[in-house]
């Protein structure tokens, strides 16, 4: 399943990885880089927030593709909770989401089955070892150095589009590149991930909700844009506001891009994604009572789905 939906929302995903591409693209010597560097580190350190996260496609003018959320995360026992309202066209659905006594729970508005995602990874060693050898490194000083030193030497002259404004005890970091400013290779693979996530796969990536959750994925899909031709990434730009205790209380990032569907028709597609941060360290995580509720027992990925895939 989660290779489906990787697919299915490249474009968008894409353009997330771009905007953040851009943002640590910008982490280098500037002052502006070293104020974001640090408001990052820090803000990672933090055992609890809440954050209202925006994300929306709009298409030639039109908003096609919306999602709206509240995140609650908490480190102590891996807890957390999340609510998504998606909108694509006529199409509206809410999904709520809670990591509570080692169990993921879905509950969907079309449906009122509460699914307990069967998260018994033991019966999967390679998963089990790659969860291990990741925690392993994001608590490995040395190695995010080395990361923090790969990052800074990709960096090149991008830094010095990296502005900072200073407020008081508050910070305001941008940046914002156009036109050729944005690295010819950082287009060449939007491009191709915006191209590739648009076309059909065929049978093998049927959206059927049964393996989605209940989740309606193929509005969704339906409702994106289908860029397949002059594909370019036109501008991409971050804002950050970084508050008295070196937090990163908000931020928004855009990135717009044109091209040509299969039929030579054009489009200006601008995503869009802004996050508010708050309740640091002084958030609970929603949880939900069972109790009385109709429950369903799924399993993390559908191994036959997996295995069309990769033939």
């Amino acid at each position: 399943m989660n290779k489906k939906l990787a697919m299915i929302g490249a474009g968008v995903v894409a353009g997330s990885v771009l905007l953040m591409s851009s943002v640590y693209a910008g982490i280098g010597d500037a002052q502006g880089y070293d104020t974001l560097k640090s408001a990052i580190k820090n803000t990672a350190t933090v055992d609890n927030v809440t954050r209202k996260v925006n994300l929306s496609v709009e298409d030639n003018g039109k908003v096609l593709f919306q999602v709206n959320s509240t995140l609650k995360t908490s480190k102590t026992g891996a807890m957390g909770s999340a609510e998504f309202t998606l909108k694509s066209g006529e199409t509206e659905q809410n999904i709520h989401i809670f990591n509570q006594d080692n169990q993921k729970i879905i509950k969907t508005s079309q449906s009122d089955v509460y699914r307990i995602v069967d998260m018994d990874i033991e019966e999967d060693s390679g998963f089990k070892k790659f969860r291990d050898h990741k925690d392993l490194k994001q608590h490995d000083p040395a190695f995010a150095q080395e990361v923090e030193n790969v990052i800074d030497t990709l960096v090149g002259n991008l830094k010095n589009y990296v502005t900072l404004k200073e407020e008081g005890a508050s910070k305001e970091v941008a940046l914002h590149l156009t036109g050729s400013q944005i690295p010819a290779l950082v287009n060449t693979a939007g491009s191709l991930l915006i191209r590739e996530g648009g076309r059909e796969h065929g049978d093998e990536l049927e959206l059927n909700p049964a393996n989605t959750f209940g989740v309606n994925v193929q509005s969704i899909k339906d409702s994106l844009p289908k860029l397949a031709e002059d594909i370019k990434i036109q501008t991409v730009s971050m804002d950050a506001d970084v508050n008295a205790d070196n937090l990163i209380a908000s931020h928004t990032a855009e990135i717009q891009i044109s091209g040509k569907d299969s039929e030579g028709i054009q489009h200006q597609v601008v995503v869009k994604l802004t996050v508010d941060s708050s309740d640091f360290n002084n958030t609970i995580p929603d949880t939900v009572d069972l109790t009385g509720k109709q429950v369903e027992n799924v399993k993390p990925f559908n191994k036959e789905a997996m295995t069309r895939w990769h033939k």
